[in-house]
């Protein structure tokens, strides 16, 4: 990835009478193989007049969480942080501590059960909605998703499965901390 830095305004003389871009200013664009008056030409488009993305062009912002429809990161954020804070390693007590830090943070529904278990417990509980796994990449999950694994999904327990919370920093939260999150959960944000 390179980063250009490109003096839009001047050099575009059919920028330069658009409202929305009355006064010279330089930005800074990621571009991928991709010539920098294109790539901008493209997202002026994409903004001013709803066009679709084109098939070259590959950007996307890093921490965009907005992609994530109906993502509450104030919600997402807290669950983060307690979890985070209440971690002693691994103790096979998965279920246990992400349903405090749930009840800590006024998201749990009170219910009890295993970590495979999870997926029921957050389908019905309406703090948080299950999202979609297609082309997820769970290491780039913003903070307080809870990714539930069934029994013994991605080597996790064969009895328990297992539950955590994404941290945010490509890392997730139960008892213990995963630096390494495994493919294969089931993914609920918090809403």
């Amino acid at each position: 990835m390179s980063l250009v830095n490109i003096n839009i305004i001047r050099n575009n003389p059919t920028l330069q009478n658009q409202s929305a871009f009355a006064s010279p200013s330089s930005f800074n664009f990621p571009v991928f193989n991709y010539n920098a008056n294109q790539y901008f030409q493209s997202l002026y488009n994409m903004l001013m007049y709803n066009t679709p993305i084109p098939s070259g062009l590959s950007w996307q912002p890093s921490g965009d969480y907005t992609k994530i429809e109906n993502y509450n990161s104030v919600k997402g954020e807290k669950l983060a942080k307690t979890i985070a804070a209440n971690t002693v390693g691994f103790t096979g007590n998965c279920a246990r501590y992400v349903r405090t830090a749930l009840e800590a943070n006024g998201l749990g529904n009170g219910e009890r059960g295993s970590g495979y278990k999870y997926a029921d417990i957050l389908s019905r509980n309406p703090n948080f909605k299950e999202i979609s796994t297609a082309n997820l990449d769970l290491s780039k999950l913003p903070p307080g998703c809870i990714l539930v694994y069934g029994r013994g999904v991605a080597n996790y327990s064969s009895d328990d499965g297992h539950v955590e919370v994404t941290l945010g920093n490509g890392k997730a939260a139960s008892d213990g901390i995963t630096n390494n999150i495994r493919a294969g959960a089931r993914v609920f944000i918090p809403v």
